[in-house]
């Protein structure tokens, strides 16, 4: 707007000249006027064509041909200004108290060039900028446009747009097209005229189309303060991109990575205040809706709000829980975190989810977290969610200050129902039992792959008292004579007296502490590892028929494979040892996992308690009648 002043100026020479010597010819004038402005801003401006008057019964009119004002010397552009013909008109009665007020300047065939350098310097700051402010005395109301183009360059932003211009009745006409950050950007639409901008308290109406990179954006409504964004009010008919983190080039706000968006919503700026209100759409597969606020007066800008959905698919949001692309191998998510960006900004967003849609088999409902984002470190607590008829609920937190991050994973199991938890086999339809426990793990790495592949810590599920498909029990025990039989009859539920998996993890390598499944017909015993680095399993079950029927194989069973691939079956070639099952019974550990869970629970009424004491007191006998059993004589032989 200084800029305009001097050549406002410029003008109000030309403008008196026309009143008071347009009998002598105006030309005369150009030579002084181009010197005093050259002189007054150390910018160039030259007056190629002629300065002539226009005829009009209201006010003085005249027209300048062939302007041209010189850009900054270390610009870009060879111009800042340049402009085939500027008419304009003056009000006569206020140059009497020595005011310039023009009710129009038009331009014709104009191209205007704003620049801002790497070191941040402007272009349209002139270089002799007076140094007392005074209020001006020249006042524009209305500028037009025929043809016009505005280039904007910012290599503090590797920002390069230029804009074609054109006015009409009601406003200016816009299109724009080049960079953003970086990325391809183009716009079209249409707004209020031009001036309206330096109106800090009326609103500038907007209306447009917007595409940065891959996001874009149809809009309406008005912003007030348009240099600075006082306020904002602005309806999104559509914002939608591949990924939310996109929108970090744009705003400047961290983003979680996530599958292709599109929403709908009202945008509001208050002040510091940004609220997106009402918003609706789907986020992939997942709907999505609610209302979120920044605010960007403190250290960092802080995002809080709520969302709800009735559908969402756990890999629309990215390496949160998954990976975006498949993967070769694997099951467990691997996508990185980009901590970098955690510091961009601090949140606290409540998200409430009906149904969860997952890539597995087994399905989870009735999310509920809240995710906190404080000084780069992420939390979600509290998180719940329902699985197999249960609840799995806990805290998780990851320490984006550490390199690389650190994570932490407190989650209590409550009643998963076992039928739902094998929905795939049909003989566990009719199980009934619940299961309870705990997660509570520790790693380091840049992905949720990386952590569980380095953690410590526990797991430890149980089930105290269910029932269960006596056919499949059969089937697990090998034994194939009461399998025929149980299937012929009539299958027939049985009791389970007690199950129990419990883990010790140490460097991503789960070793068992305990495999037990006792029912009525078959105990089931065993051990082995599940590694959480290469996502491997060597898991050895050892049936003991209880009814020491001769048609059973005593045949261990192996799990081995991956996660991806397990492989399931019995190894035909060795043959249990009597006693398998009770051996397996005696490796269970005093210190497991889900002890004091069950101190929580029926306590001393257990059936797994009862099991466990049974166990440990076996293994503590055997350990020490092994001890103090004397070796034989040698003088005896």
């Amino acid at each position: 707007m200084r800029t305009l002043k001097w050549i406002g100026g410029s003008v109000l020479v030309l403008f008196l000249a026309a009143v008071l010597f347009f009998a002598f010819g105006l030309n005369l004038l150009k030579g002084p006027v181009t010197r005093a402005v050259t002189a007054a801003t150390d910018r160039e401006l030259v007056i190629e064509g002629d300065l002539k008057p226009v005829w009009s019964w209201i006010h003085p009119r005249i027209r300048v041909e062939g302007l041209s004002f010189a850009n900054a010397a270390w610009g870009k552009a060879d111009y800042m200004l340049k402009a085939d013909a500027i008419e304009a008109t003056i009000s006569v009665l206020p140059l009497f108290i020595g005011r310039v007020v023009l009710p129009e300047v038009h331009l014709e065939g104009a191209e205007m060039s704003l620049e801002q350098d790497a070191e941040g310097r402007k272009n349209w700051i002139l270089e002799k900028e007076p140094e007392k402010k005074e209020k001006s005395r020249f006042f524009v109301k209305l500028l037009t446009f025929d043809a016009g183009v505005l280039g904007w360059e910012d290599a503090t932003r590797d920002t390069s747009l230029k804009v074609d211009l054109e006015t009409d009745d009601i406003g200016v006409k816009f299109k724009a097209r080049g960079k953003f950050n970086g990325m391809p950007a183009r716009a079209q639409g249409h707004a209020g005229h031009v001036l309206q901008v330096r109106d800090a308290h009326t609103p500038f109406p907007l209306k447009g189309e917007v595409t940065i990179g891959d996001t874009s954006a149809k809009l309406e409504g008005t912003i007030t303060g348009l240099i600075g964004f006082k306020g904002i009010d602005l309806r999104f008919e559509r914002l939608a991109g591949s990924s939310m983190d996109d929108l970090y080039w744009i705003v400047g706000l961290a983003f979680p990575d996530t599958s292709p968006y599109r929403v709908s919503g009202r945008l509001v700026r208050d002040g510091k205040t940004w609220r997106f209100e009402k918003f609706a759409g789907k986020v992939g597969e997942s709907d999505l809706a609610g209302t979120l606020q920044v605010d960007t007066g403190g250290k960092r800008p802080y995002m809080h709000g709520d969302l709800v959905s009735k559908l969402l698919n756990f890999a629309d949001l990215g390496p949160l829980v998954g990976t975006k692309q498949p993967r070769e191998s694997g099951v467990l998510p691997d996508a990185p975190f980009d901590a970098a960006r955690w510091d961009s900004v601090d949140t606290d967003v409540r998200i409430r989810a009906g149904t969860i849609k997952r890539p597995e088999q087994l399905p989870l409902d009735k999310l509920a977290v809240r995710i906190q984002m404080r000084d780069s470190v992420l939390t979600l607590n509290p998180l719940e969610f329902g699985i197999a008829g249960g609840r799995l609920a806990g805290t998780i937190r990851l320490d984006g200050n550490k390199e690389p991050i650190r994570g932490d994973l407190n989650m209590r199991v409550k009643g998963l129902q076992l039928a739902k938890l094998f929905p795939t086999v049909k003989e566990a339809h009719a199980s009934i039992g619940d299961l309870d426990g705990l997660i509570e793990l520790s790693g380091s790495g840049d992905s949720v792959g990386k952590l569980l592949g380095s953690a410590n810590g526990k797991i430890g599920v149980y089930m105290d008292e269910g029932r269960i498909s006596r056919f499949l029990m059969e089937l697990v025990a090998l034994d194939l004579w009461d399998a025929t039989r149980v299937k012929l009859k009539g299958d027939s539920e049985i009791a389970i007296r007690c199950a129990i998996a419990d883990f010790s993890v140490k460097n991503g390598v789960a070793q068992a502490n305990a495999l037990v499944f006792d029912t009525a017909v078959v105990n089931v015993g065993g051990g082995g590892t599940i590694n959480l680095k290469n996502e491997a399993m060597d898991i050895t079950l050892r049936p003991e028929p209880k009814d020491r029927s001769i048609a059973s194989l005593k045949s261990p069973l192996f799990i081995r494979g991956t996660f991806g691939e397990p492989q399931v079956g019995p190894d035909m070639r060795r043959l249990a040892t009597r006693g398998a099952g009770a051996g397996a019974m005696g490796i269970i550990n005093p210190l497991l996992a889900v002890l004091p869970l069950l101190d929580e629970g029926k306590g001393q009424d257990s059936n797994c308690s009862a099991l466990t004491a049974q166990a440990t007191s076996s293994s503590r006998s055997s350990a020490s009648g092994a001890t103090g059993r004397r070796p034989p004589s040698r003088s005896g032989r």
